[in-house]
C-alpha cells in the first residue's frame, strides 16, 4: 500500500513511497496541472526532485534506519539526468532505483522514471550522495547494494 514518503518536499509534490528496501525505492506520481511547466510538460525539476528522493530513501534503508539520528544525513553531491521524453499532466509516473555501490564516504545510485500507461522511459538519472565519515562500510571495504 502507498504512503506519503519521509521527507516533506517530496511528499508536498505528491509522490507516494510504493515500495523500499534496502538500496531500493519506488515511488509514484500522478502528475497534474501544478507539475506543468510554461510549455505545459511535467517540469524537469519536478522528475529530479523525485528521482533525488528514491535514492535517498533507498540509501536510507542501506545505512539503516538510526543512521540519520546517530550520524547525520546523507547529502546528494551529484546528479547527472537524461530526459528521454516529455509527460503531461494527467501521466502517472513511476520511479524505481537502487543504490548500486556504497563506500565509506560516497554511494552511486541509479533511477529510472517511467509512465506507468506505457511503459515509455521519461527519464534515467545517476546521483552521488556523500556520507557522514564514518557511516559507511571501511575504505577497503566497498560493496554492492
Amino acid at each position: 500500500m502507498a504512503e506519503q514518503p519521509g521527507a516533506p518536499f517530496t511528499a508536498y509534490i505528491g509522490a507516494l513511497l510504493e515500495e523500499k528496501a534496502e538500496g531500493y525505492s519506488r515511488l509514484s506520481l500522478k502528475t497534474d496541472t501544478r507539475h506543468a511547466d510554461a510549455s505545459g510538460c511535467v517540469h524537469p525539476g519536478v522528475l529530479t526532485s523525485v528521482m533525488d528522493s528514491v535514492i535517498g530513501i533507498g540509501l536510507s534503508r542501506l545505512r539503516g534506519d538510526d543512521a540519520r539520528e546517530k550520524h547525520g544525513p546523507h547529502a546528494t553531491i551529484g546528479m547527472s539526468t537524461s530526459f528521454y521524453a516529455q509527460a503531461t499532466p494527467g501521466d502517472e509516473l513511476v520511479f524505481e532505483g537502487r543504490v548500486i555501490r556504497l563506500t565509506d564516504r560516497v554511494a552511486f545510485g541509479e533511477v529510472e522514471t517511467r509512465r506507468t500507461a506505457d511503459g515509455e522511459m521519461i527519464a534515467k538519472a545517476h546521483l552521488t550522495f556523500a556520507i557522514p565519515v564514518g557511516q559507511g562500510p571501511s575504505p577497503d571495504e566497498g560493496r554492492r547494494a
